[in-house]
């Protein structure tokens, strides 16, 4: 005769399995709260390209292809050889230096679609400031319409 313990413990283990199971799956390919957190979170504090790799692999089997191609791109920025993460560098702080928002948004679009979400939104604040500063010498004492929908 079996000992019913184990027996119930695995019963219970499986159960908990097949409820989470199906609570994911009834989630897939939706971004959840917890899954938005965890991804901002990694887009934001992760450097080892190994976890980013394996969030987006994650992400990918829930179904959130933009989000785990984001992760991919990061993990690939993270291997970079160094004199290509320089000339990055220096093209970054040459559009951080640029007077031209255009320009600047261009570059930001070019950030963001290779993962580098950080520099991106720097440049299209510095690019929105640049505006402000814009309106407000052609147009003193009217609000700014930078930001607002």
């Amino acid at each position: 005769m079996l000992p019913l313990i184990p027996i119930g413990i695995a019963a219970l283990a499986g159960t908990a399995w097949w409820a989470s199971k199906k609570k994911t799956d009834e989630k897939h390919g939706e971004l959840t709260a917890e899954r938005a957190i965890i991804y901002d979170t990694a887009l934001k504090t992760v450097k080892d390209p190994e976890k980013l790799e394996a969030l987006s692999k994650a992400f990918s089997e829930a179904g959130l292809q933009p989000q785990a191609d984001l992760l991919l791109k990061r993990a690939a920025l993270r291997v970079l050889p160094v004199d290509t993460k320089a000339v990055r560098k220096e093209i970054f702080k040459q559009g951080m230096a640029s007077t031209n928002p255009l320009a600047i948004e261009r570059l930001a679009a070019s950030f963001e679609g290779e993962g580098a979400t950080g520099a991106a939104d720097a440049l299209r604040r510095y690019a929105a400031g640049l505006v402000r500063k814009h309106e407000e010498v052609m147009h003193p004492g009217r609000p700014s319409t930078v930001g607002s929908k």
